[in-house]
């Protein structure tokens, strides 16, 4: 009887890990596909009407939402995308890096800076989103196939 509760345990627990470390890379390459779509909208709110950063992040994806509520709460546009992409814990230290250096060129006087920084962040975001779907592809179903097999042969042991 204690045999079976305590396979039971140990499988459910094993799946929850698994499950758990799964959803890490699933929610970077979300959150990543989520701050390039905001890119491509804060890009053409610029090329439309060149409305200040405040209003190009509003309606502009979770990312830059908060990094305008951010700028809303009186921080500067280069500290609110920084601070954004702190608060997001799913993201890589290459991922905050990469919106590090976006921010810093954030500081453009005109018009072809703003738009010449994000069609470079846009760029160099897509190398980290195919890295995010390879590491989800791989290590993320890794995890989730490896610690179900390893509980199983806990569980056969136990039994």
């Amino acid at each position: 009887m204690f045999k079976l509760i305590g396979s039971a345990i140990i499988l459910i627990a094993s799946a929850l890990f698994g499950i758990n470390k799964y959803n890490t890379y699933y929610e970077r390459k979300r959150l990543l596909l989520a701050i390039r779509d905001g890119v491509e909208q804060v890009e053409n709110n610029l090329r439309c009407a060149c409305p200040p950063l405040y209003d190009c992040f509003l309606c502009s994806g979770e990312f830059f939402e908060k990094a305008a509520l951010l700028i809303g709460q009186g921080a500067y546009p280069q500290e609110a995308v920084k601070e954004a992409a702190r608060s997001f814990h799913f993201l890589k230290k290459e991922d905050v890096a990469l919106i590090d250096r976006f921010a810093a060129g954030l500081c453009a006087q005109d018009l072809a800076g703003q738009l010449s920084n994000t069609a470079y962040f846009s760029s160099q975001l897509e190398k980290n989103i195919i890295v995010a779907e390879d590491e989800l592809n791989s290590r993320g179903k890794l995890f989730l196939k490896g610690c179900l097999l390893t509980a199983a042969a806990v569980v056969i042991l136990l039994i």
